[in-house]
């Protein structure tokens, strides 16, 4: 929840001093400069293309350490969209005045007058950047007791451990923001920072959490469905497209896009030529061998996938083992340690879980039972057989998500 969220906002009332956005990020300032300016270029990027795919005006980006500032109209409407934004840890809409102590209690005066109702305690948080002749606590004081008199007609208190209203102060070099208002954003890394990876994507509730938790740490992620009719049908297409566009709205960058492979041919030739306990392992390691393929067109430097260790046949540490072997790109399996319920906690804080859930036909191609302790010689061997991967490579398909 956003700290004192109110109807409305008392920062566009005030229009006698300017109003800003203030970006806070986390981890990218512990990088060293170079790494740091890259990521923090990276970072507004996103922000921009994310502003202007919700068409919300601003005036202006001004990068600080630690922070970056946007002057607008619309604060509270920027904060919003830009909750979504990997890097972001939070946002505030702010009010700028001058770090003159004088001028930093007038406007703290005026935000306590339209924050503070009768009755209500409150605490005034600061801190500061830069040489000044006063103190953090110094402003606290200050502006506390500013506040306490000119509310002193609503029966206000100061109360230090759980006050009702917060107003916070922050004052950098020659300038100090006031707000009361926190949006919390989702941290990480930028989003494209770190590369480019693709991803099994079925768009049930495992492998959206897969990709968004690589989304997060700052990787460009390229989605890969594999169309299994007609084992499948239309419904399980249908919930992985549904899927993708949640998705889409964490993928700061023009061009999104998930690649559609037919695979149902490769599934016949499993069924038909190898034995039915296999099928799971052969079919999991056609699409290691797909996607690496696929992962190599794009220049991508990796592979994510849903899997969580003994969930299901395939994903026994025997049957990871021998998908690994399928391909010479590393593997990444961010869920890997997580159970059912932790994954789908997930899913529904990121807004996948419902649309995940959605009911569709079940995999007809599933042997009874398969087999969880596979060998790799025995399938190394087996898999000569099945001569449709690369039919399905030259048959990948993109879709564009807008």
């Amino acid at each position: 929840m956003h700290q004192n969220k109110l109807v409305g906002s008392s920062i566009e009332v005030l229009k006698e001093w300017e109003k800003v956005v203030l970006v806070r990020y986390g981890e990218i300032s512990l990088k060293s400069a170079p790494v740091r300016r890259f990521m923090e270029k990276i970072l507004i990027g996103n922000m921009k293309w994310m502003l202007n795919r919700k068409k919300i005006p601003y005036n202006s980006i001004i990068r600080e350490r630690g922070r970056i500032f946007l002057k607008c109209d619309f604060p509270r409407e920027i904060c919003e969209a830009l909750s979504n934004v990997f890097g972001i840890v939070s946002t505030s809409p702010v009010l700028e005045t001058s770090s003159d102590i004088d001028e930093i209690i007038r406007l703290s005066e005026r935000v306590a007058e339209m924050l503070i109702r009768p009755r209500e305690s409150f605490a005034v948080r600061a801190r500061r950047t830069g040489t000044h002749d006063y103190t953090s606590i110094d402003i606290e004081r200050k502006v506390g007791a500013a506040i306490l008199a000119k509310t002193s007609n609503l029966n206000t208190t100061v109360n230090l451990t759980k006050p009702d209203k917060r107003i916070f102060i922050e004052v950098r070099e020659k300038k100090a923001y006031i707000y009361y208002e926190v949006f919390p954003g989702i941290g990480g890394l930028p989003y494209g920072s770190e590369g480019k990876i693709v991803s099994l994507f079925s768009g049930g509730i495992d492998s959206p959490v897969a990709m968004w938790l690589m989304m997060k740490r700052g990787c460009k992620v390229i989605p890969i469905y594999f169309d299994n009719s007609p084992f499948t049908d239309q419904s399980t297409l249908n919930r992985a497209l549904s899927v993708i566009k949640i998705m889409r709205e964490y993928a700061t960058h023009k061009k999104f896009y998930i690649y559609v492979v037919p695979h149902g041919k490769t599934l016949e030739n499993i069924i038909k030529l190898t034995p039915r306990k296999l099928t799971c392992i052969l079919c999991k390691r056609a699409l290691y061998k797909v996607a690496t393929a696929l992962a190599e067109r794009e220049k991508a430097k990796g592979i994510v996938t849903g899997e969580s260790l003994g969930q299901v046949a395939s994903q026994t540490l025997d049957n990871l083992m021998i998908l690994n072997e399928a391909t010479n790109l590393p593997v990444y399996r961010p869920l890997i340690g997580l159970d059912k319920l932790e994954i789908e906690e997930i899913g529904k804080k990121i807004g996948t879980y419902k649309a995940s859930s959605i009911s569709v036909t079940s995999c007809r191609a599933v042997p009874e039972k398969p087999a969880t302790t596979a060998k790799l010689d025995e399938i190394k061997s087996i898999e000569k057989i099945i001569n449709s991967i690369q039919e399905e490579i030259n048959s990948a398909k993109k879709i564009y998500i807008d």
